[in-house]
């Protein structure tokens, strides 16, 4: 048997928390114990820090409380790695006990800039990461292909500046999911596990969410490259509706880039309100469903911690 640990990213129900005013941080933390999770993912972008939905430390504090009564561990994600920015993240991971803090880049120069500029943050926040022993994951978002992603670790080198694989990221960028988790792999220490197909839209591609075992994405291939590989926590993203520009030149001849699909396009944050949310539920108990049994198909076993 392969033990495995399982979270779900806050992004699988962004309808839910956007739209419906039952729905928050702590409702989801019920809902991933619920539906046999070990641990939650959450957004904590932009104003009001998102889905977590609070921005004061006695907010904190009840939503670690929260997890801690529903035995679940958690990680952040935060957009920018600006060391202010990564500063301040870092101390609301540490007030949640959250033990994982996602980010990416969002330079607008040259390749060579960003990297650098992606490099001299991450070495500037390590220690700081360090003292309050949280990790910094680094997103391979829509940007850097894999090779680019591990040169920047590289550079940085430090045990608490890691890598976060995304399953279905390197189509934005024309590089096979495959070729950028062997470029990734000596750095992955987090994953976001999601399917994708590509698809026409007013003549250019478009990379685009489905739910999971729907899309075009080698799924298991990948959770058990990354499993022979170590990794031992796996993140659920249930990215319906999720839109974004292909930004190569050309689409690889590869399977994770077919176009023979069922899938139109489809932007869920364009539908009415009653539509995005009904539609996004099903997808998500769809895609869990659907992975749950691949999982336990090939002898993975979630383990509560």
């Amino acid at each position: 048997m392969k033990f495995i640990e399982m979270h779900i990213h806050s992004f699988s129900l962004r309808f839910q928390f956007k739209y419906r005013r039952d729905f928050d941080v702590f409702s989801y933390i019920s809902l991933a114990q619920e539906r046999g999770f070990t641990g939650v993912n959450i957004s904590a972008n932009g104003p009001g820090y998102r889905d977590l939905g609070g921005t004061t430390s006695e907010h904190f504090a009840s939503v670690r409380a929260c997890l801690q009564e529903h035995n679940l561990a958690c990680e952040i994600d935060t957009s920018d790695t600006r060391v202010d920015n990564l500063q301040k993240m870092l101390s609301v991971a540490s007030q949640l006990g959250a033990e994982r803090l996602r980010v990416y880049t969002k330079y607008e120069a040259p390749l060579s800039e960003q990297i650098d500029w992606t490099v001299r943050d991450l070495q500037a926040i390590a220690p700081e990461a360090e003292r309050l022993g949280i990790t910094i994951v680094f997103e391979n978002h829509e940007d850097f292909q894999g090779e680019v992603i591990s040169r920047i670790l590289a550079e940085v080198n430090h045990p608490r500046i890691r890598a976060l694989y995304d399953y279905g990221n390197s189509q934005m960028v024309g590089e096979d999911p495959l070729q950028a988790l062997r470029a990734m792999q000596a750095y992955i220490d987090a994953v976001h596990v999601k399917d994708h197909v590509i698809v026409n839209n007013e003549g250019r591609p478009w990379v685009q969410g489905v739910p999971l075992g729907q899309g075009c994405l080698p799924i298991m291939e990948q959770t058990e490259a990354l499993y022979a590989g170590g990794l031992r926590r796996f993140c659920f993203e249930n990215v319906w509706g999720y839109v974004a520009k292909f930004k190569a030149e050309n689409l690889p001849a590869t399977a994770a880039f077919s176009l023979k699909h069922q899938h139109g396009f489809l932007n869920g944050a364009l539908l009415p309100q009653s539509e995005a949310l009904q539609q996004e539920w099903q997808a998500f108990e769809l895609g869990w469903h659907w992975y749950q049994h691949a999982l336990r198909s090939a002898g993975f076993v979630i383990e509560r911690r």
